[in-house]
């Protein structure tokens, strides 16, 4: 990485984007970025979090806040007030917290000296944007999914078929979840590294979807580990609403125990957010533009 980087904040794009020949040093991302391993990865995003306290500030404001509302909003506040209070601080959490995590990597890896909120500023509208694109996309997916289960079962019923049968009604309900369930998870996966590509690369909303689709393609096994270990930790944070009590004089405990069980996963999201901003610098320094991949396909 060239010493004294300028304090622009400047984007990290696929190549044949940026200005230069593309290269590392032209994009002023350091050179060991592109070579660790996802585990050399976890350690670097456990150091970035400990080098920033205000992200474990933030995290733990943001998760402590959504904790307090499950418990104490539902005897103070009506439901509509808080739906919305959950919903704002879910938002706050795993959209403004990554991309303020995702601004501190970029400037790390890069050397860039531009303080962070004109970083995010201007990724701002473009953030918003995008999860809104998302947030359709997912509803016309999940509507259409919707609409195909019930085609399903009025065709088979058209036909004469007893769906309600065990043996074809498990048939019907199985397949009826894989199609409800399968098609917005693969969406939310190729959208990954959308968030990372609309703060870090300043893509706008659809072609950081194009961005996350390309990479999740490319690097799909290394994001599929990603994913496992993040669902691992993650699922703990659910720990406390299907783990059986303890009975005896710990019971009493088991409640608060578990529920700071829950909150430390989740607060552990931040990690991976840091994670997931690394592997798209590391992984977008190696992807070129569609450009670049028509030109190498006709060299």
């Amino acid at each position: 990485m060239s010493d004294g980087a300028p304090a622009t904040g400047l984007p990290v794009r696929r190549r044949g984007e940026t200005d230069g020949c593309g290269c590392l040093d032209c994009r002023n991302v350091d050179a060991a970025a592109a070579r660790r391993s996802l585990l050399a990865t976890l350690t670097w995003s456990v150091r970035l979090c400990r080098r920033y306290p205000s992200v474990l500030l933030l995290g733990a404001v943001l998760v402590g806040l959504g904790t307090l509302l499950d418990t104490l909003g539902v005897q103070y506040l009506a439901d509509p007030v808080l739906d919305l209070l959950e919903g704002t601080t879910a938002l706050a959490f795993f959209f403004g917290l990554r991309a303020y995590v995702a601004t501190l990597t970029a400037r790390e890896l890069t050397g860039d000296t531009l303080a962070v909120w004109p970083w995010c500023r201007r990724a701002l509208g473009r953030l918003v944007a995008l999860v809104a694109v998302v947030v359709l996309s997912l509803s016309v997916l999940t509507t259409l999914s919707m609409v195909v289960d019930i085609a399903l079962v009025a065709g088979l019923v058209f036909a004469g078929v007893d769906i309600s049968t065990q043996p074809v009604f498990l048939v019907v309900a199985a397949v009826g979840a894989v199609l409800l369930a399968v098609p917005p998870l693969v969406l939310l996966f190729k959208c990954w590294f959308a968030i990372d590509a609309c703060v870090i690369g300043r893509y706008g909303p659809l072609e950081s979807i194009r961005v996350s689709w390309a990479m999740t393609t490319t690097y799909r096994w290394k994001l599929v580990r990603l994913v496992g270990l993040v669902a691992v930790v993650l699922g703990v944070s659910y720990v406390d609403g299907v783990a059986t009590p303890v009975s005896g004089p710990l019971g009493s405990l088991f409640p608060a125990v578990s529920a700071l069980v829950g909150d430390l996963a989740e607060l552990s999201a931040v990690v991976w957010f840091a994670v997931s901003a690394h592997l798209y610098v590391q992984s977008v320094v190696d992807i070129g533009s569609p450009r670049d991949r028509r030109r190498q396909g006709t060299a």
